[in-house]
């Protein structure tokens, strides 16, 4: 069984937030506000860096794919595309094996360490409620700015 069959639904949420993103002013992908301390610019490059580093660096033992520097929200804005198609097609390849050893993960400064098993399978599922979790912000960076959010 293919490993991209457990994720049938991985790309819904760029399906509204990519043409979101695309109608934002840059004021607007830049935009911060005193209750919270993010721009929605900081919130999808995060989302593209930390994809990059969890399926390419740390599951795949590579390099990270995406350019050190994104100067504008367009470049964000494709950084978060390009690495989602670089993701699928490594998830489209894959085949699921129950018996595959755990990943070793790194150990991170803050003392996180994984609720379960790192398994490959676990991995591409935190990757993609990690994205769920700061898209949601996305909304609430937007509404504090006084703009429309993503309708999700």
């Amino acid at each position: 069984m293919k490993l991209v069959a457990f994720f049938p639904y991985r790309n819904d949420v760029r399906k509204i937030l990519i043409p979101y993103l695309n109608q934002l002013t840059e004021e607007q992908w830049y935009a911060t506000h005193p209750d919270h301390p993010n721009s929605i610019a900081w919130i999808v490059e995060h989302i593209a860096r930390s994809e990059d580093e969890w399926i390419n660096v740390i599951s795949s033992k590579g390099k990270c794919q995406l350019p050190r520097t994104l100067d504008h929200s367009q470049q964000i804005l494709q950084a978060y595309i390009d690495i989602r198609n670089q993701t699928d097609l490594k998830l489209n390849s894959m085949v699921y094996d129950e018996y595959a050893p755990d990943i070793q993960l790194p150990r991170f400064s803050d003392g996180w360490e994984p609720p379960s098993a790192p398994t490959l399978r676990w991995i591409f599922h935190h990757v993609f409620e990690h994205e769920s979790y700061h898209v949601g912000q996305i909304g609430v960076i937007a509404r504090l700015n006084g703009f429309t959010g993503p309708l999700f």
